[in-house]
């Protein structure tokens, strides 16, 4: 009895084939990220590896994280508020929102006052906690502030 594995292999290659051309294989797929989110910045505090008081000088560069594109900021540290060290000059990677959403919460904070930073010490140096939660205006006396900023996308 002979097998006819032709017709078979046939319909899995216009199988494969089809797939490709329906967009299964899509390039302009978006990357998202499900972040965390704090109910306060005490909670972000608790979750960093380090909170730094300072001031976001200017755009260091980008890199790649998880294949989206993510700035790379100069921040000149005033004081480590927990963790962190001695250095007075820090890199920190403002971590990508994702889903197409390209906003950047460093950009605002570039060349005026000073902020507060929630940061994980990752193997590629500093980074944001989270896009959102991973900076914010310093409460009174310089510190970690008791609560968010109102959202003014609510």
């Amino acid at each position: 009895m002979r097998r006819r594995t032709a017709p078979c292999a046939a319909i899995v290659l216009a199988l494969a084939v089809s797939l490709q051309l329906t967009g299964c294989a899509n390039p302009a797929a978006q990357t998202c990220f499900d972040w965390p989110h704090f109910a306060d910045p005490s909670a972000a505090a608790d979750e960093a590896d380090a909170v730094a008081l300072g001031r976001v000088v200017d755009q260091e560069g980008t890199v790649s994280y998880y294949g989206v594109p993510a700035a790379t900021w100069n921040v000149a540290v005033d004081e480590w508020i927990s963790g962190g060290g001695a250095d007075a000059d820090i890199v920190v990677t403002s971590v990508p929102r994702g889903c197409g959403d390209t906003d950047d919460s460093m950009t605002h904070a570039a060349g005026g006052d000073p902020v507060v930073l929630f940061l994980h010490d990752s193997d590629d140096g500093w980074q944001t906690v989270t896009p959102r939660q991973g900076i914010v205006e310093p409460g009174p006396g310089g510190g970690v502030p008791a609560g968010w900023p109102p959202d003014p996308n609510n």
